[in-house]
């Protein structure tokens, strides 16, 4: 049969095989565009919509006729009639109808298309008010998707999607003031307050000049708010130190509380929580002037942890700054002159002579006379009370407080404060009233995130732009802590790039750790020798005079002061320092003597753990332990151990692992990047020393660079390197090494399709194993590549044979072991691929299901991307489009995880053939660019096929 394509989105037309075809007339053309977007109507169905003006008769006549025209332009097959009740489209010839591929995910591709647009047959009206209709769901489920990615990218405020996605709401929707409200709110809250203020003038431009109107009151006050918002954030007294990178949030949600809009409907109290340093007293500060902004009387206290027991003492301050106000002529003089002489006499009483002296009537007069006084102020003036750490605030000055907020009501006096997180629960306590009457809201103000910091950097040292390294240097030293950070960028400033400590930064050290016991200080000398976390177990190693219970304890006072904090990993309980500067700190005042023998200790306690259990995440550690003790001969061993194995799973499909990873490590381990293995692996290729320990450790980093360049694609050097390290294995006479070299010339040949290459190493490979009686892994790995070998050569018998036998193999070599999965995994996805050239793609599912279920292990290997991938070419070939997509996904998710080439450029350009398939052209062509990048490196010659076929295609 014919391909049928039909196309609904736009100006329609129909193609059969790849030309258009024209219909006799306007209403078989609507008929057969009914039929596409309803699959099955009835036959009087049909009548109404396309012939309802005409009477019974002729309109069935003129049906049958339209049902002739159609068959005998697309086929006989394409209409099936159900007697004489129903007719539908025939579901076994079923033409590709774009309609059918519109999803929430790609509509808004076809933002301009419109159903059926300019389709009109005259005098039809009621298939007109049948497009009207179909086009207005178009239109829902268009807006629907926009509006969802809007609040997706709101919800990760990526303002450049934020921006897209707002201007194809409003451009569909381009008078509804809600949606323009929600947007500039959005914007606001994002802290981009020019767009949220431009929104609104265009807002008033479109109304005045099309409807000849004014934005309505609530979205012209929100307007103001913003606009007094955006003059805050932009003042900053002349001081570059109080930066508001991050806080727009914040600084947005206190002025929805200060003016009552929001949730909440009525003006709120704020309390600023958060640990030492972070910048609740600078956001504050920023709170004062937004109050200034808003015509508010700001009236502020700070309280002091030495001043905790002295009755109503930040009230003194409180009252000075109303003295202020009158002086300054902000307040009217005879609003305070009464209640003010008898409030100074009593808190003159009280500060001097202390509580016990203060009766209960005398706090009552106190009280009423306080009250007074911000009763008459507020009938006036609208005021907000600020304290700073509200946690060193006494009993009676909370009781105050609260009876003032309480009665005179939060719509004409608020409260805003800030305290230490270490205090949070006493001071809801205290504040428990104001909870309970929904007037407060807390903001917990965290340090900066990486994100935030490096707009900081930006700002303020725009040195350090293109300093990566640096900056990640300067995130993970402070924490985003805003109080480390601004002094360190002040020394940078001052002396250049640096990591020290400032003497402020020392201070504010030393203060945290003034008191502790030496068990405590101990322990956390000893939790400074470790990069990141560290274990009870290792502390015990450590410190073997303290018993278990006794260190926990100690730990747990720890964490009370918030110097540690306790961390799962699985279900492993680990400690580290809340703020890496307090371990740095630590680590440097320890003797360079004790830190070596601690160093020395941890590197053989941990050599030790090696060899009875081989856990590849010791060998970060050993590393780290000899790197500090200066071992140089030890830590060169140990980083080739641990590049070997990392770059296996990193570099090859289906690795034979012999150290073991656990479950949730996805990192395995503090990682060397590439650019770090390169450098080693340069550092050890220069030396000078000639010894048999020099030439092995040569021979290892030859292979690790030869064989990360060649599944890079970088086939010149990667060959080069793995003949140097062939040669140095054969002086040597190292037969694992020169097998293992061996490999990676038979995988370059795979990559390239060079199986003369693969069959030479192959069988050089068999020759050197022929000698040996029992099954060993590497037989197997060799007999494997043969049947791969026979597979592109196209004897499949052979292949299939020699796969099975590779499979019995690493079997017997397993005995339980799960170090062979990959290995059986990698024969069973060979076999999917013999199936599949053989044409029984059902069998080369059931095989890549098979191989998919035994590659999920605790480590994600490429070759589990390779084996979704075939599941997903599978799919494709069946024209199972949703779950082709969804394996290719994977494919493509599992092979990026590592950065790895080899198999990714085909699984996308599959994912782009799909796509076009769909309809979906912009994704497609966007798969194709990423396919033909890489395989412009990995030059495998069928994926270049297939992408030269997607071109002419395209």
């Amino acid at each position: 049969m014919s391909k049928i394509n039909v196309h609904l989105l736009g100006r329609p037309y129909v193609e059969v095989d790849g030309e258009r075809i024209n219909f006799p007339y306007k209403k078989a053309e609507g008929f057969f565009y009914y039929l596409c977007v309803k699959k099955n109507a009835t036959r009087e169905e049909i009548i109404y919509v396309l012939w309802g003006a005409d009477n019974e008769n002729v309109g069935r006549k003129n049906l049958r006729e339209a049902v002739y025209q159609i068959k005998k332009l697309l086929g006989k097959e394409i209409l099936v009639t159900a007697g004489h009740t129903s007719i539908s489209l025939n579901p076994e010839c079923m033409p590709e109808i774009d309609w059918d591929f519109i999803t929430e995910e790609n509509i808004l591709e076809h933002e301009e298309d419109g159903f059926l647009s300019h389709f009109h047959i005259k005098n039809s009206y009621e298939f007109e008010e049948w497009i009207e209709s179909m086009q207005e769901q178009y239109d829902q489920s268009f807006l629907k998707s926009a509006r969802k990615r809007l609040h997706d990218a709101n919800a990760v405020k990526d303002m450049a999607q934020i921006q897209k996605y707002s201007n194809i709401l409003l451009k569909h929707d381009s008078y509804n003031e809600k949606l323009y409200q929600e947007i500039m709110e959005i914007y606001a809250s994002g802290g981009n307050y020019n767009m949220a203020i431009k929104l609104y003038y265009d807002l008033e431009k479109v109304l005045d000049e099309e409807l000849g109107v004014e934005p309505s009151g609530e979205i012209t006050e929100l307007f103001h708010r913003i606009f007094n918002v955006k003059g805050n954030v932009a003042s900053d007294n002349g001081s570059w130190n109080l930066p508001f990178t991050g806080r727009t949030e914040e600084i947005y949600r206190i002025s929805e509380c200060i003016v009552g809009t929001g949730r909440w409907g009525n003006p709120q109290c704020v309390a600023i929580s958060g640990e030492e340093g972070v910048g609740k007293s600078a956001l504050l500060d920023k709170a004062k002037q937004m109050v200034r902004g808003y015509q508010m009387i700001p009236l502020n206290a700070a309280c002091y942890r030495d001043e905790s027991d002295f009755f109503l003492r930040p009230w003194n301050d409180i009252f000075w700054e109303i003295e202020q106000c009158v002086e300054n002529g902000i307040l009217e003089k005879e609003i305070v002159e009464d209640e003010k002489g008898q409030i100074k006499r009593i808190l003159k009483g009280v500060l001097t002579e202390g509580e016990e002296k203060m009766g209960r009537l005398t706090y009552q007069i106190l009280e009423q006379s306080v009250l007074e006084m911000f009763r008459r102020i507020a009938e006036r003036h609208k005021v907000v009370l600020f304290f700073d750490d509200i946690q060193w605030l006494d009993k009676m000055s909370f009781q105050l407080l609260n009876r003032i907020l309480l009665t005179i009501g939060t719509d004409k006096i608020l409260l805003m404060c800030t305290y230490n997180q270490d205090n949070d629960t006493e001071v809801m306590e205290a504040l428990e009233k104001l909870v309970k009457n929904d007037c407060l809201q807390v903001i917990n103000l965290h340090s900066f995130t990486r994100e935030e910091t490096e707009e900081l950097l930006h700002r303020h040292l725009p040195q350090l732009d293109r300093e990566e390294k640096k900056k990640e240097e300067i995130y993970r030293m402070t924490d985003g802590n805003a109080f480390f950070l601004m002094e360190l960028m002040n020394l940078i400033k001052e002396k250049g790039y640096t990591l020290e400590m400032s003497p402020k930064t020392t201070n504010l050290i030393k203060a945290r750790l003034a008191g502790l016991p030496d068990r405590e200080t101990e322990v956390l000398y000893c939790m400074s020798l470790f990069p990141e976390k560290i274990s009870i177990e290792e502390l015990e190693f450590l410190l073997p005079e303290l018993d278990r219970l006794n260190l926990i304890r100690i730990l747990e006072k720890l964490q009370e002061r918030r110097l540690i904090k306790e961390i799962l990993v699985g279900w492993n309980i680990y400690y580290k320092f809340v703020h890496r500067i307090f371990r740095e700190y630590l680590y440097e005042h320890q003797s360079v003597g004790k830190r070596r023998m601690y160093h020395q200790m941890l590197a053989q306690y941990y050599e030790k753990q090696a060899e009875t259990k081989e856990n590849f995440a010791c060998l970060p550690m050993i590393i780290h332990h000899y790197e500090r003790c200066r071992n140089q001969v030890k830590t060169y061993e140990y980083k080739i151990k641990y590049l070997k194995e990392y770059y296996t799973i990193i570099n090859e499909n289906f690795p034979v692992l012999h150290w073991e990873i656990e479950y949730g490590d996805d990192e395995y381990g503090v990682t060397r990047g590439a650019e770090e293995m390169l450098a080693l692996a340069e550092e050890v290729i220069r030396l000078e020393d000639s010894s048999h320990q020099a030439q092995e450790m040569k021979m290892e980093m030859y292979y690790v660079k030869g064989r990360y360049k060649i599944a890079m694609g970088e086939y010149d050097m990667g060959i080069q390197c793995i003949t140097e390290s062939m040669q140095l294995a054969e002086k040597l006479d190292e037969k694992k090494m020169l097998l293992n070299n061996f490999k990676q010339m038979i995988f370059y040949g795979i990559q390239v399709e060079d199986f003369v290459q693969v069959e030479e190493y192959v069988q050089k490979g068999l020759c050197y194993l022929q000698k040996e009686e029992k099954a060993t892994e590497e037989r197997g790995v060799f007999i494997r590549l043969l049947g791969c070998y026979f597979l592109h050569k196209g004897e499949y018998t052979k292949a299939e044979k020699t796969l099975i036998e590779a499979m019995k193999i690493f079997r017997e070599c397993a005995k339980g072991k799960a170090h062979f999965n990959m290995s059986i995994a990698a024969c069973q996805g060979y076999l999917g691929d013999l199936s599949r050239c053989q044409g029984d793609l059902e069998m080369a599912a059931v095989y890549y299901e098979r191989a998919i279920e035994m590659g999920k292990g605790k480590v994600v290997t490429n070759g589990l991307g390779q084996f979704y991938s075939g599941m997903g070419q599978i799919f494709y070939l069946q024209n199972k489009d949703k779950e082709a997509r969804q394996y290719l996904e994977k494919a493509i998710s599992c092979l990026k995880r590592h950065g790895y080439y080899w198999g990714l450029e085909r699984a996308q350009i599959y994912m782009a053939m799909l796509l076009k398939r769909q309809n979906s052209f912009e994704e497609a062509k966007a798969y194709y660019e990423e396919s033909r990048q890489i395989s412009e490196k990995i030059k495998n010659p069928t994926t270049m096929e297939l992408l030269r076929k997607f071109e002419e295609d395209m």
